[in-house]
């Protein structure tokens, strides 16, 4: 009975849903090597007749390959199989055996089809894993699979967000999970956890992800890079939780990490400071956080340190350390003298229990509680970026620093859907523009990295704009390395361009960020009047809301409204030629009726004629109003580019262009909690201190802004306001952390400006510019950017167009000239190169009186050549001069021509050199 039902169990595992002929059909047959086969050296480890018995038993899972002919990996695999088969972990609890179905055919097994494909791990009879050869590139690929088998019901592999929502609701008030995210091709890893759990499988709930998607929720928004853990406090949670306070595992999935690791988690929320337990937090890689008190204020810090504790547990050791009880050489040893710099109580963390105290502002526990966790993300997340610097400089291999070209060669995802994107040639593309109302149409290169990047954007936009009953639009692209010629009519010079027609005449180019999102709101605003005219204080208020018209629900956060007497006034003729340049990019509306005007200017306290730029989402600045006495197209333009920007936003390399644009030094607000941010936002919002004022998460998973706070102020205490001036490259720390007064912050910018700030330091200048101007993707995207002063003096694309061709030709100029004087530089040294040795040789063969003469005498006969050859030029330089005088006593109207025309071609190549050199830099 136990033979049967093997056999059943085996031919039913084959046959079903695990079983994967797809993968097995990619193992390809060796021919055997009669010397070296792998039959050769096969052989039963069993006999036939105990073999049920063995895959039957009921105290070991049972491990078997069963060999009918060689395969490619095989012997690769049996030898990683063997390895398994020694390890200590194994020895009590797994068996393994291998048959050799040619010389022992009666074994049942053996006449199923494919079973040598495969190891077969099974339990008390029954199959549990099919594990394929050619996944076997490890002894450790095939142990934890045995692992897998070993703790059954102990282990949960799951691949959605519900699942494990379900597995903590379950497990909320009577069992911790630890869970692990895993992934394809690091075996060893995944035997390090689940051994782990093998040793701790009743104590705990083990669950394993290798759903990327997963490990985004569990460490709050950041996928993770490698295979990893996290402890979920589900024991202390309420019966029916649906999530559990979890804790992250940090650095390599190690056996000796992973128990220090619970031993941190073990730890009391609370220690009482000792040296004893201050060795115990540093030995197990802790940050240390003090909370400073003396014997009077004891009560508030014990409460303090118990919130902390129970937040920070297991990355943490949260230390009530009384000042009246500490000795002279532990305070001595912390670095400081606490009694003097610090009003008691306070909290200070130490990185890994090592290093400088960082004191946190203030002692209420929710601003402790942000001011820590920013700290430490900021502090693991620098260390991070320190160990991948070199490999990053190792990815960007031509020196260049193209962070578009690294992103989209390292996209290994690279399906575009062309299904609402029409691809036109020499034939289709006059028809399509002439034929259809409104056509969008990307230039493009396949082979160009900056293409590719935005085709995704520009492929996922047609997919949104296709769905969008209200929008009416085709779009399209030309391939301009298959036809360069309807490339050449466009006049297209940059890629990608991406150009509107209307009616079947260009209406124009698109000049913002190559984002999906932001070109979505440029196409639909583009089918909306510029501007929309406003007829009553109800459609002015569905306007400034984004409700009317209906386009207009996706749109930016950001209206602009004019309020005139009629529209024969000077003023709205003004804002009507502004609303044509900007059309696309701002939902700007008119009022023309002389009392709806004055009600809509009078909600903004401004008077006929008005112009208010309304910010839905700016909580500093909701609105700002035109107050330029005078009023020009220019002017009115640069203002709602200006004051359509927060005035205090959050910093990013989207905006960052538009805000450098308006030549002001930088004030950044890093990891500031949600009450520093009120305060700054108000100074800024006042518009007093003229600085641009912004803010930085160093919580973002991309780490920009801890990048950027190591680059201007490393090792400093949280949060820190830092003044940085592109102009000067001065950098300055504000001195009063965490005392956010507008006077103080008044008086440090201008101490900044003059140069006398406490804490200054200077930019390091980098080798930031592109080694030609048609690579300065940088210098593009800000000219195409949401650009303030871009605007001041509006160009038509063909003036764009000029200027590119006159920078590539001075860049070419450049070149040509760099090479010729390279190839003189080369010349000259090839000749005291060769100088050199003729002299060598002069002195080794000095003795030698004959040899000598016949060199003298090979000299004598080269001087007098040499001599010849100077009278022929001095005789033809002669005849030169004398035509020349001639020609100039008898032509002095012509030369006084050329020397105007030579004048102003100088000027010209003047002209250009000078704006290839001020080319803008954008640089934090």
């Amino acid at each position: 009975m136990a033979g049967l039902a093997v056999t059943t169990a085996l031919l039913a595992f084959l046959f079903s849903a695990q079983f994967s002929p797809t993968r097995s059909e990619r193992l390809s047959l060796d021919p055997l090597d009669a010397l070296d086969s792998v039959e050769l050296r096969m052989s039963n480890s069993i006999p036939t007749h105990a073999f049920a018995s063995f895959v039957g038993s009921s105290r070991k899972i049972s491990v078997v390959y069963f060999f009918k002919r060689d395969l490619s990996h095989l012997g690769t695999a049996l030898r990683h199989f063997d390895a398994a088969k020694r390890e200590k972990k194994l020895k009590q609890t797994a068996q393994f055996a291998k048959v050799n179905c040619t010389k022992d055919p009666a074994i049942p097994y053996c006449s199923v089809d494919k079973s040598h494909h495969y190891v077969y791990i099974v339990s008390q009879g029954m199959v549990k894993d099919a594990v394929p050869i050619i996944e076997i590139t490890e002894a450790d690929a095939l142990v934890y699979r045995i692992f897998q088998v070993q703790l059954g019901k102990s282990l949960k592999r799951i691949k959605t967000e519900k699942k494990l929502v379900d597995l903590q609701r379950r497990s909320a008030g009577h069992k911790d999970i630890i869970v692990s995210y895993q992934m394809d091709g690091k075996p060893f890893e995944h035997r390090i956890f689940l051994e782990f759990a093998m040793d701790h499988q009743k104590q705990y709930l083990f669950i394993v992800t290798t759903k990327v998607k997963l490990s985004r929720v569990l460490s709050g928004g950041k996928p993770a890079s490698m295979p990893t853990a996290w402890y979920l406090h589900c024991a202390e949670e309420k019966e029916g939780s649906e999530t559990c306070r979890n804790t992250a595992y940090r650095g390599l999935l190690r056996s000796y990490g992973l128990s220090n690791f619970m031993r941190a988690i073990k730890l009391p929320t609370v220690i009482t400071f000792s040296d004893e337990q201050l060795t115990t937090c540093r030995t197990l890689g802790l940050h240390v956080i003090y909370v400073f008190t003396n014997t009077g204020k004891k009560s508030d810090a014990a409460e303090v340190a118990a919130s902390l504790g129970k937040a920070f547990r297991g990355t943490s050791g949260v230390m009530l350390t009384n000042l009246d009880k500490i000795s002279k050489s532990s305070l001595q040893s912390l670095g400081v003298n606490l009694t003097r710099e610090v009003e008691l109580p306070a909290v200070a963390i130490q990185a890994n229990g090592h290093g400088d105290l960082h004191f946190m502002s203030g002692f209420v526990p929710e601003n402790l509680l942000e001011y820590l966790q920013t700290y430490v993300t900021y502090y693991e997340a620098l260390q991070v970026h320190k160990i991948q610097q070199s490999k990053l400089r190792r990815t960007d291999k031509d020196g260049q620093g193209d962070v578009v070209a690294i992103a989209v060669n390292q996209d290994k995802v690279n399906t575009i859907e062309l299904k609402h994107i029409s691809t036109l040639t020499d034939k289709t593309f006059a028809t399509l523009v002439e034929e259809e109302r409104f056509v969008v149409v990307m230039f493009h290169l396949t082979w160009d990295v900056r293409s590719k990047a935005f085709m995704h954007s520009y492929s996922e936009a047609s997919v949104i704009l296709a769905d969008d009953v209200h929008c009416n639009v085709t779009l399209a692209q030309v391939l301009c390395d298959d036809w360069t010629d309807v490339c050449r009519l466009n006049d297209i010079a940059s890629y990608p361009t991406v150009r509107v027609f209307a009616g079947g005449a260009f209406l124009k180019d698109y000049r913002r960020m190559l984002d999906t999102a932001e070109f979505v709101h440029f196409v639909k605003l583009l089918q909306i009047e510029a501007p929309i005219e406003i007829k009553s204080a109800d459609d002015a208020a569905g306007f400034h809301t984004g409700t009317s018209p209906e386009l207009l629900k996706d749109s930016p956060h950001t209206s602009v409204v004019g309020g005139f007497t009629s529209r024969d006034q000077e003023e709205f003729r003004i804002f009507e030629q502004a609303a044509r340049y900007l059309h696309g990019y701002f939902a700007l509306g008119a009022v023309t009726d002389e009392n709806v005007a004055a009600k809509v200017c009078s909600q903004f306290d401004a008077a006929v004629p008005c112009v208010v730029v309304v910010k839905r989402n700016d909580e500093h600045q909701q609105h700002k109003v035109f107050q330029e006495d005078a009023m020009d197209a220019e002017i009115l333009i640069n203002f709602i580019q200006v004051a359509s920007l927060p005035v205090f936003p959050k910093l990013t390399v989207r905006n960052f262009p538009a805000l450098s644009r308006m030549s002001k030094p930088f004030v950044i607000l890093f990891g500031g909690s949600a009450s520093d941010l009120r305060a700054v936002g108000k100074i800024a919002a006042l518009e007093q201190i003229n600085a641009v004022f912004s803010w930085m998460d160093l919580n973002d998973p991309d780490r920009f802004a801890v990048e950027l706070l190591d680059l201007y102020a490393a090792s400093t205490d949280i949060p820190v306001l830092v003044m940085v001036d592109h102009a000067t490259g001065n950098i300055c720390l504000y001195p009063h952390s965490g005392n956010f007064g507008m006077e103080e912050i008044k008086a440090w910018v201008e101490e900044c400006k003059g140069g006398n700030a406490v804490k200054t330091s200077k930019l390091l200048e980098e080798k930031w510019k592109p080694v030609s101007p048609a690579l300065d993707f940088l210098r593009r995207l800000d000219a195409v950017g949401d650009s303030a002063k871009q605007l001041e003096h509006p160009r038509a694309p063909s003036d764009e167009y000029e200027e590119d061709e006159r920078e590539i030709l001075a860049y070419r100029t450049r070149i040509a000239q760099q090479e010729r004087d390279d190839d003189k530089q080369k010349k000259k040294e090839v000749k005291q190169k060769k100088e050199g040795k003729e002299q060598k040789g002069h002195h080794e063969k000095e003795g030698n009186v004959a040899e000598k003469q016949g060199k003298d005498e090979v000299k004598e006969k080269k001087k007098k050549e040499k001599q010849k050859k100077k009278e022929v030029k001095q005789k033809k330089e002669g005849k030169v001069q004398k035509d020349h005088n001639e020609k100039e006593g008898n032509d002095a109207e012509k030369q006084g021509k050329d020397e105007v025309k030579d004048k102003q071609k100088k000027e010209k190549h003047t002209n250009i050199e000078d704006e290839t050199n001020e080319m803008p830099r954008d640089e934090l």
